[in-house]
């Protein structure tokens, strides 16, 4: 027995098949090009391939072709297409919103556990996403990607902090649920809820079901558009709820958004390199050496950017000083990285040396380090005390390690 849902997609399709090989040239001519120019790691040309010719061709279950175009809006992918509640929603329309959507944002929302996450994500066509943390057991506050350059950032604003990393090869964890939910759409188990009513909002609803998973989409009847979209899971014994919600189309965005503020550092974990928008000096690097002996029984660190060679000993030695640590502040985490990059900021030449292993902090009379100016006679020295005094290099101690 047809339901209206049936009768409504095959107005959509009689209409779509009054101009369908118009429409395909469209379609088929601009998309695919387009995704080439993009670099879209084949993300358009797979959901064409699913969505277009196969339609036509394989005659696909019309409902499964609907619910995939609406889930792929919500990735963020420009396909935008609806599930016409009456005659008013065609495949003309379908297409204009394609050309139209360049922009999304929706809350999206994890549970697991006693564990819950949510996040505003917003994503501008083609390449970028980001996430501001509104609950989360995490520290940082901010995430963002870039899949044409193939960087990930984390941000952190309470320290002015950006950390940076390469994403080379990872699809992103929005186009890898992609994919498996196109997978999820395929196997004939969705179901017609028909019209419902969603925090008071007309809607109408489908429910996909494979495996461990159910699916449920919410779309306004009058746009096709997704209003939530909703997945949980059970996998040995524990049940993941996913929740995208409050779904938002061609919202303004400013490609500053995606990338961090000018007055943010950047600590690139690819390069182990540190940037400032501002002028490193020797009060940073006393502020990052003194954040260690709070934490390490009064003691500096072993290594600091230098320090005894590492063998296994050494290695065993500051790994106990890492777990030691760990419950230190952004603050003080972001005082040591500075601290660090002062060092590697040094001319060469400055013949840096870290000899504060086991150092007590107040001991006035033992070096931590030392370094030479640019065109200085003689070193700057940091002692257990934090001071800094001017040292002849004869009067210099003995390095064991350096020893011909």
């Amino acid at each position: 027995m047809k339901t209206p849902l049936d009768k409504d997609l095959n107005k959509a399709y009689e209409s779509f098949n009054q101009n369908h090989n118009n429409l395909r040239q469209k379609l088929t001519a601009s998309l695919p090009d387009r995704s080439k120019q993009h670099k879209r790691a084949g993300r358009i040309s797979h959901l064409l391939a699913f969505t277009g010719e196969n339609i036509m061709k394989n005659r696909m279950t019309k409902l499964a072709a609907a619910a995939v175009i609406i889930i792929a809006v919500m990735l963020g992918i420009n396909y935008i297409g609806g599930l016409p509640d009456g005659a008013s929603v065609a495949w003309a329309d379908v297409l204009e919103k394609i050309e139209a959507a360049r922009t999304l944002t929706y809350i999206f929302e994890i549970e697991k556990g006693d564990i819950k996450e949510v996040f505003k994500t917003r994503i501008k066509e083609p390449y970028l996403q980001r996430n501001d943390v509104i609950e989360s057991p995490s520290d940082y506050k901010v995430s963002m990607r870039n899949a044409g350059s193939n960087k990930r950032w984390i941000l952190y604003p309470n320290t002015k902090t950006a950390v940076v990393n390469n994403d080379e090869g990872s699809g992103g964890d929005e186009i890898r649920a992609y994919e498996r939910l196109k997978k999820d759409f395929r196997d004939g188990t969705e179901k017609n809820l028909g019209r419902v009513k969603l925090n008071g909002r007309d809607a109408i609803c489908f429910e996909f079901s494979k495996a461990n998973t159910k699916i449920t989409v919410w779309a306004d009847p009058n746009t096709a558009l997704p209003i939530q979209i909703e997945e949980i899971s059970e996998e040995n014994g524990d049940i993941k709820k996913v929740v995208r919600s409050d779904i938002r189309f061609d919202v303004e965005m400013d490609d500053q958004l995606f990338v961090p503020p000018a007055d943010y550092s950047i600590v690139d974990l690819a390069t182990q390199r540190v940037q400032t928008p501002f002028e490193l000096t020797e009060k940073h690097l006393i502020e990052g050496l003194a954040v260690y002996p709070k934490y390490l029984d009064g003691k500096f660190c072993t290594r600091y950017i230098g320090g005894r060679p590492l063998t296994e000993e050494v290695r065993k030695k500051c790994k106990a000083e890492v777990e030691k640590i760990e419950s230190w502040s952004d603050e003080e985490a972001n005082k040591s990285t500075l601290g660090c990059a002062f060092i590697e900021h040094l001319p060469e030449g400055s013949d840096f040396q870290y000899v504060g292993e086991d150092v007590k902090f107040g001991d006035a009379n033992t070096p931590v380090c030392w370094w030479r100016p640019p065109g200085s006679k003689t070193y700057r020295v940091v002692y257990g005390d934090l001071s800094i005094r001017d040292v002849e290099p004869g009067d210099l101690p003995e390095v064991p390690w350096l020893k011909k």
